[in-house]
């Protein structure tokens, strides 16, 4: 197994839900303490550039989106791509393949 694979596997499994596969926290959204979302049920998972927003300019985050709404789930942010890209596919992996 590639190093990358590794440190994403691990990376990913810091927010992972043990009880629940494919349940991964998010981070909260208004006056919510905490929020998970469930990774099965997203329509895609995408790595984004959030330059866009001042939450980490000029960094990478992965998101899920549910139709048209966008959940930053809680790992990162990244100071590159490719970092972010081995943790959305840590992420898959898990929520499709759990061990």
């Amino acid at each position: 197994m590639p190093e990358e694979l590794q440190w994403a596997l691990a990376e990913a499994g810091k927010e992972a839900v043990a009880v629940a596969p494919g349940w991964f926290r998010a981070w909260p959204t208004g006056d919510e303490k905490w929020s998970v979302v469930n990774v099965r049920s997203a329509t895609q998972v995408i790595v984004n550039h959030s330059r866009e927003d001042d939450r980490h300019p000029n960094a990478w985050t992965v998101r899920a989106l549910f139709g048209d709404k966008a959940v930053e789930l809680r790992v990162g942010p990244y100071d590159n791509k490719a970092q972010a890209i081995w943790v959305a596919h840590a992420i898959l992996n898990m929520a499709f393949n759990p061990a």
